[in-house]
């Protein structure tokens, strides 16, 4: 009796612990690396270049574009579902495609990020879209970015601006 009732005590300890690793590692774990902002001069915004000491800032009322990697260490995937900046009067998630021999920014609805990996934002690829700039954004400033998630919920991140 002595035996049987230790036996079930270690099967239940046994159990427990498999479920517990297992329980933590099903949530996505988010982190941002390496977050940046690129100033992108309008085209026929009728806006006036302005220029800081360096000689470089956006235009105003005209758009930037933000890049990152997304870590998931999480054993869960996760996607981002939008971004929010007080920088801009729309914040969009593009995705850089090849039309008609012509390259495009068309916006995704959202951004697979696959659990145990990452996603990079970059130039020419995927990345967050400041449309209608409030102010100029001068090279080494940060600008606040806010990243919904769909499990992992939201993460704010400051992006450095650099020259495009």
């Amino acid at each position: 009796m002595k035996r049987t009732m230790i036996l079930g005590m270690a099967i239940l300890v046994f159990l427990l612990a498999a479920c517990s690793p297992a329980a933590s590692s099903s949530t996505p774990k988010i982190e941002i690396v390496s977050p940046y902002v690129s100033a992108v001069m309008a085209m026929d915004m009728g806006a006036t270049p302005t220029a800081d000491s360096m000689g470089m800032s956006s235009m105003g009322g005209g758009n930037g574009a933000a890049y990152m990697i997304i870590k998931n260490t999480g054993g869960a995937a996760d996607r981002l579902l939008k971004a929010q900046s007080d920088v801009a009067s729309s914040v969009e998630l593009h995705q850089t495609v090849m039309k008609n021999n012509v390259m495009e920014m068309q916006p995704v609805e959202a951004i697979d990020i696959p659990a145990n990996g990452q996603f990079e934002l970059k130039p020419g690829e995927y990345h967050i879209m400041l449309i209608g700039l409030k102010k100029d954004l001068t090279v080494g400033e940060k600008v606040k970015i806010t990243l919904v998630f769909e499990k992992a919920g939201s993460i704010s991140v400051d992006a450095e601006v650099r020259k495009p």
